[in-house]
């Protein structure tokens, strides 16, 4: 059995969704996740539950990344958001990460995921310690 990780996913494909969750436990994670699409259900998601992570896909026709990071800086969230997009330009990206996400990474280079994860979440907890 895996480290622990509460996931709430941003995406519309539940089949990417599953294939990131794969990557996770693949990478040493007991992943236990929550797909939402849409902004109420996104803000249902933050009101019911603490997530370790998020990763939120950039362009869905419900909901895009910018709007998404909007919501979870209006809901005071400080759980690490990290970008997981099939296609995004590097302009875009950085815009995203300006606006508050943590990172981002391509669909297409999924294996840098746990890595950028391991590094959120160190980060996060040592920002939990100076704070305490």
């Amino acid at each position: 059995m895996g480290r622990p990780l509460k996931v709430l996913m941003i995406e519309d494909s539940e089949d990417d969704a599953r294939l990131i969750a794969g990557e996770l436990r693949h990478g040493g994670f007991d992943v236990k996740y929550s797909r939402v699409d849409t902004q109420s259900v996104l803000e249902d998601a933050l009101a019911k539950d603490k997530w370790d992570i998020i990763l939120c896909d950039h362009a869905m026709p419900k909901l895009c990344a910018p709007e998404a990071v909007s919501i979870l800086k209006r809901n005071k969230v400080k759980t690490p958001v990290i970008l997981v997009s099939g296609w995004i330009t590097k302009d875009l990206a950085k815009a995203t990460v300006e606006a508050g996400a943590s990172d981002y990474v391509s669909k297409n280079e999924l294996h840098k995921l746990v890595e950028i994860i391991n590094r959120e979440l160190g980060g996060a907890k040592e920002k939990r310690s100076k704070k305490g």
